[in-house]
């Protein structure tokens, strides 16, 4: 009896076309359940990216506040990133990459 009913369930066309457009709509369609999957994922990633850039723009409005207002900030940043110096003062620069190689080229003689 439970036999009959499987291969009655089976020889149905409507099951039939029920398990075809489910496979359609799963994979072939432009509005499939995979490509509203990835969709779904990468708005997650673009508003964690929209996020992330609304703190940073943030972050550099307060740093472009600070150098509008503040001229010790803005003479400490010209020096430290564009190794701008006074008109009396000689400037040296020291890298880490460079006094790494000498020390260890002077323990090898």
């Amino acid at each position: 009896m439970m036999k009959e009913k499987k291969y009655k369930i089976l020889k149905n066309k409507y099951f039939w076309i029920s398990i075809s457009f489910f496979i359609w709509m799963s994979f072939f369609d432009s509005n499939s359940f995979i490509l509203h999957y990835k969709f779904r994922n990468s708005i997650r990633e673009m508003t964690s990216n929209r996020d992330f850039l609304k703190k940073k723009i943030l972050l550099e409005g307060n740093k472009f506040k600070k150098l509008k207002t503040d001229p010790l900030y803005l003479e400490k940043l010209a020096r430290e990133k564009f190794y701008m110096k006074k008109e009396n003062e000689d400037l040296f620069i020291v890298s880490k990459k460079n006094r790494k190689n000498k020390l260890t080229s002077h323990m090898n003689e």
